[in-house]
Formats: structure tokens, C-alpha cells, sequence
């Protein structure tokens, strides 16, 4: 036909519309599907990855991991009385005691045990609530540290702590606290005291070894492919987008799955813990729930941020999305902003407004003409606030406080001058649009 003769093209005749075939559509939608598939899958893992990584490798965050146990009163009255039972079985205080009295007053031995034991118990308590005890407990965190890791990763513990495993030593505990009791005057836990520097009389099993068992396959798979996770997770979510047929559709399937992914992992984590707390061994079950939650902190908060990044992010590719309901949202919020800054505007035109900006105009336009002061006053405030801080995150605090007041000090200043403007270059107009005037007569 185009080798007709007389035939010529109508420039604007419709342009046929291009028929994509169905088959390349349909493999792009499944192949999109299955990524972000696998995608919801590696999200916990690459989760589970990062916190192990961060927290449980590395020294420093091991010991702030388990720091906050040794401020925790159930694992310190723990500690002080599993220290006082040591104690008592150690030396069998009430058959010694029985044994000082008289035939006749052997009854008293079980009371005045009794007595003593709750004594002891309170000095203990004491011991486990100072300082020396919270040095103690991250001396020997720091120390078990490379046994934890060794043995979460299959491999071999160093020989200085090949019998420790995951054991926190607690007799400088027992140690101290007959001290205590032999300066009010109990001497009868005197024989044990040389006894201690041999014997490992009191520990605290972090780990047992079935929930040790139970947890190395898994941490080693985490360190083992920690970065093909932490690199191949997110390029495979946005290799779903890419692939997909309607991208914005595909990319709030991904948070979707981002989301129900850190749903199944907090279950997970729940479904762990009791798992934990049931194989805990001798340790009480309060005790070992504390040591779980301390040792998945960090792990939590992680994942709580990244459920709220995965929502927030479905939530706003839903909303400018083509669906009845978003966009029955849109209009409804350009509708209700329409009527807002309708009614801004009346009350701006009212005379009340009027004199509530006009006053608010003179006040930062004092702040802005004594800028100095004002800025100098909030440094100094600050420096005198961060002399009395002992924590680091009160003295970041302090300094974010500071920016934004100092941000706001010139936010207020040029607002101050815009409005000076925007009334200078209004009389000018209204000067240039006034009548000239007539000179009167003579």
C-alpha cells in the first residue's frame, strides 16, 4: 500500500496504539511476585544478621547488651541469695551451731540459723546493689565475651575459658559480703573465705547448653552470610519494583511484605523466649526471661523501627495509588485543605487576627533587632545545663536543643524582615496608585 501512487499519510490521523503481548506481561508479574516473596522471607533473617553482627560479635555492644542485669534487682537479689544458700551449704552453718551448744539448747540451732540467714541474706543484697558489683558483672561479661562467640559460631573456645562456658563467676561476691559480715561481728563464715580463691563456689549460666544447641545453626548461618543478607535483602525488593508491571503497586507490596515479615519475626522472637525460659536449667524462670530480654534489646528496637519504616512506606505508596479508596482519600484531603485555608483566610481577615499579627510582628521584630542577646543567652543557658549532665545522650540532647533554638533565633529574625518588606513594598504600591494631588489656587 505504501507503494501506491496518490496515497499520501494524514499527519493527524490517530497513532495505533502499540499491543504489548500478554506472555512478557505475565512472566514480569509472576517473576515480581516471587521476588517480593522472597523478599518478606530474607527481611527476619537479614533482621536476625544485623543484630548479630552488631551486638553479638563485638565486645563493647556485648557488655551494653547485658549491662542493664546487674542494675536489675531480680538478678541481684538472685545473686544474693543464691550467694547466702552457697554460704550456708558450703559450711553447714546450722550443724556447726548445734554443735557449739549444749545438748539442751540444740533446738535453738534451726531459729538462730534462721536469723543468720536472713542477716547474711541482707548483707548480700547490699553487696549486689553497689558499684563493685556492676564493675564485677562487665569485667566478667567482657571476659566470656570470646567464649560466647566461639561457641555460637561452632568454633573453639580459647583455653582460658574452655571449663567456663557461658558462666558468669560471682564468688568476689561471697568474698565481699563476708567481709561485710565480719565487720558487724559474724565471724563463722571466716573458714570458707581462703577456701573461695580456689573454688568457684557461686556462678550464673547465661546459656544452657541445650538453648546453646538450639541456637548455634542458626547464628552461624547469620554471620556466615551476613553480608550476601544485609546487601542482597534490599536489591532484591527493589529488583521486585523494577521488575514489576505497575511499580507503585509492586513497591507497596514489598512494605507489605516487609511488614508481615517483621510481624512473623516478633513472633517468632516470642515463641524463642519461652523457649528459653523453659530450658533456663536451675536458673528461675523470672530470671532467665530478664537475661533473654536484656541479650534481644537492641534486636527489638531494630526491628520495631523497621516495622514502623515498612508501614509508613506502604501507607504512602497506597495513598498515590490508583485504587477507589485512595483516591476517594486524596480528594477528601484536597477538599478539607481547600476549606482550611478558606477559613485561615477569613480569620486572617478579621480584626482580631489583625491585631494578634501585628503584635506578633513587633515581638520578633524586637527578637530580630537583638539577635545577640538572645543567641548568646541560650549558649550560655546550654553550657550551664551540660556542667551538670553525666550521660552522654543528655548532652546530645542538649546540643540538638541548642541548634534548633538558635535555628529558630534566625527562622524568627527573617521572617521579621519579610514581613518588613512585604509592608514597604505595599505602601509603595498604594502610594503609586493614589491620585495626584492639585495644588490649591491662589
Amino acid at each position: 500500500m505504501s507503494n501506491t501512487p496518490g496515497l499520501r499519510v494524514d499527519p493527524g490521523a490517530p497513532v495505533a496504539p502499540v499491543v504489548v503481548p500478554a506472555k512478557p506481561r505475565r512472566a514480569r508479574r509472576v517473576l515480581s511476585w516471587v521476588l517480593v516473596v522472597l523478599f518478606g522471607l530474607l527481611v527476619p533473617l537479614t533482621l536476625i544478621s544485623g543484630w548479630a553482627v552488631r551486638t553479638v560479635t563485638n565486645t563493647d555492644r556485648y557488655v551494653a547488651t547485658m549491662a542493664p542485669l546487674a542494675r536489675d534487682k531480680v538478678i541481684t537479689n538472685y545473686v544474693a541469695d543464691a550467694a547466702t544458700n552457697a554460704l550456708f551449704k558450703q559450711l553447714k552453718v546450722e550443724d556447726t551451731i548445734a554443735g557449739a551448744l549444749p545438748k539442751r539448747a540444740a533446738f535453738i540451732a534451726g531459729p538462730v540459723t534462721q536469723q543468720l540467714h536472713s542477716f547474711t541474706e541482707t548483707q548480700m543484697r547490699r553487696v549486689t546493689g553497689s558499684q563493685a558489683f556492676i564493675n564485677l558483672w562487665d569485667r566478667e561479661n567482657r571476659f566470656t565475651h570470646s567464649t560466647a562467640v566461639a561457641l555460637l559460631t561452632g568454633g573453639n573456645p580459647p583455653e582460658v575459658s574452655k571449663t567456663r562456658r557461658l558462666v558468669v563467676g560471682l564468688t568476689p561476691v561471697i568474698t565481699e559480703g563476708i567481709d561485710k559480715l565480719d565487720a558487724k561481728g559474724v565471724t563463722v563464715f571466716n573458714p570458707i573465705k581462703d577456701a573461695l580463691k580456689d573454688n568457684r563456689v557461686l556462678s550464673l549460666q547465661l546459656i544452657s547448653q541445650q538453648q546453646l544447641k538450639s541456637a548455634q545453626t542458626y547464628f552461624k548461618l547469620a554471620i556466615d552470610f551476613r553480608w550476601i543478607l544485609l546487601i542482597g535483602t534490599p536489591l532484591i525488593g527493589l529488583l521486585a519494583i523494577l521488575v514489576g508491571v505497575q511499580r507503585r503497586r509492586v513497591a507497596m507490596r514489598v512494605m507489605v511484605a516487609g511488614v508481615l515479615a517483621c510481624l512473623a519475626l516478633a513472633a517468632g522472637l516470642t515463641i524463642g523466649r519461652q523457649f528459653f525460659v523453659t530450658n533456663a536449667g536451675p536458673v528461675p524462670l523470672l530470671v532467665a526471661t530478664r537475661i533473654f530480654d536484656a541479650m534481644i534489646h537492641f534486636l527489638h528496637r531494630t526491628l520495631y523501627a523497621t516495622l514502623g519504616v515498612f508501614a509508613l512506606l506502604a501507607v504512602v505508596f497506597w495513598l498515590v495509588g490508583d485504587s477507589a479508596w485512595a483516591v476517594a482519600v486524596r480528594r477528601s484531603v484536597r477538599k478539607g485543605s481547600s476549606q482550611l485555608g478558606q477559613t485561615a483566610d477569613q480569620l486572617r481577615q478579621s480584626e482580631a487576627a489583625a491585631k494578634a499579627t501585628a503584635q506578633l510582628e513587633r515581638a520578633a521584630g524586637f527578637v530580630s533587632d537583638k539577635q545577640p542577646p538572645f543567641r548568646w543567652g541560650g549558649v550560655v543557658i546550654a553550657a550551664i545545663f551540660l556542667l551538670t549532665v553525666t550521660t552522654s545522650a543528655a548532652i546530645l540532647w542538649t546540643l540538638v536543643l541548642l541548634g534548633l533554638y538558635e535555628l529558630g533565633i534566625v527562622g524568627v529574625g527573617r521572617w521579621s524582615a519579610s514581613r518588613k518588606q512585604q509592608a514597604l513594598e505595599s505602601g509603595e504600591e498604594s502610594d503609586q496608585g493614589a491620585p495626584p494631588e492639585i495644588p490649591a489656587e491662589v
